[in-house]
């Protein structure tokens, strides 16, 4: 059976967390199936997570800068730190590399320090192999967070407000630009758009200043888009959700961006990948402390719906009418 036939990486996630994942206990406090591990050091907890990004599949040269693939490989795991409520550390870079131009490496590896340096962590290991399938890059990261500040993806409860940070499908729509146009013309049509994709910010101080507050009940980062990881908080939760299309936060350079590609913005938003903007869920009554705290870092947030008993997990359009979300990313 193929995976796609198998149920896609969900799916595979799971056999693999049923049959051969390290039971939770002991040192081990939170294994497979969130952001991140979480390993029991005493007042604090160590945060491990891992992401591997291969040529052709999670980027293409052609429309990158080494620089930035440097910048987004650490970014994308120091924001899966930012899920958990804690503080990255240092990461460990492992890189397969053709015969590429010395340059080309050292101009990876710069993105890599600087982004590890702008949120607090710093490259402390890793490998260097010989690819012949183009360029694969593996970032172990590592990070702290007190015992009394994890956020995770279960502790949702039916009645919590549904918050994101800043703006939703900018990512997406600067990727759908590059793919249509090339990196040029893709600048020059929504360079907003073009370096959200390109250049993530991992949302650390965010989630720090939310989880400060002790009113986050469950948290994580949006990495496939909200219709594909807003089901997998649901479902860590035991909860649904319904989600207003009229509220999902949608940017000014989504909607012109929008109209160059003859694409609607609220499934951009609903629908689009690698934004690492932040999901919480937090009761109503918190969620201006909640907002304020965010805001105070200079970033956005707001309520977009809310967590419901049924496991279901809907968008609720203007006029009323309600169905699934848009389909994001999927690996297979």
């Amino acid at each position: 059976m193929k995976i796609s036939d198998f149920g896609g990486e969900n799916a595979v996630i799971r056999l693999i967390q049923k049959n051969y994942g390290a039971p939770v206990g002991g040192d081990l406090k939170l294994g497979i199936g969130d952001d991140a591990a979480l390993i029991d050091l005493g007042e604090r907890l160590l945060i491990v997570t891992t992401d591997l990004l291969v040529e052709n599949t999670h980027f293409r040269m052609e429309i990158n800068e080494p620089y930035l693939l440097g910048w987004k490989s650490a970014a994308v795991n120091i924001s899966d730190i930012a899920a958990m409520g804690g503080e990255p550390t240092y990461s460990f870079v492992s890189i397969g590399l053709p015969d590429v131009d010395v340059e080309s490496v050292e101009f990876i590896y710069q993105g890599l320090a600087d982004a590890n340096f702008a949120f607090g962590s710093a490259i402390a290991g890793g490998d260097t192999v010989g690819s012949s399938v183009g360029i694969v890059i593996n970032v172990t990261q590592l990070g702290l967070v007190e015992r009394e500040m994890i956020a995770r993806r279960d502790g949702a409860r039916p009645g919590d407000a549904i918050l994101v940070t800043n703006t939703l499908g900018d990512s997406l729509a600067g990727l759908q630009l590059l793919l249509k146009l090339g990196l040029a013309d893709a600048r020059r049509a929504s360079e907003f758009c073009v370096e959200r994709h390109l250049k993530p910010e991992p949302r650390v101080f965010e989630a720090r200043a939310a989880v400060k507050t002790g009113k986050v009940h469950a948290m994580m980062d949006l990495s496939d888009g909200l219709s594909s990881d807003l089901p997998r908080l649901c479902a860590a939760s035991g909860v649904g959700a319904r989600v207003s299309a009229s509220e999902l936060p949608v940017s000014q350079d989504l909607h012109i961006a929008a109209a160059r590609l003859d694409a609607d913005p609220v499934t951009l938003a609903a629908a689009g990948g690698e934004d690492y903007e932040l999901l919480i869920t937090s009761n109503p009554a918190d969620v201006p402390a909640v907002i304020d705290a965010i805001e105070s870092t200079g970033s956005t947030a707001r309520v977009i719906g809310e967590i419901i008993e049924d496991t279901s997990v809907t968008l609720v359009y203007p006029s009323g009418t309600e169905g699934p979300m848009p389909q994001g990313w999927q690996h297979f």
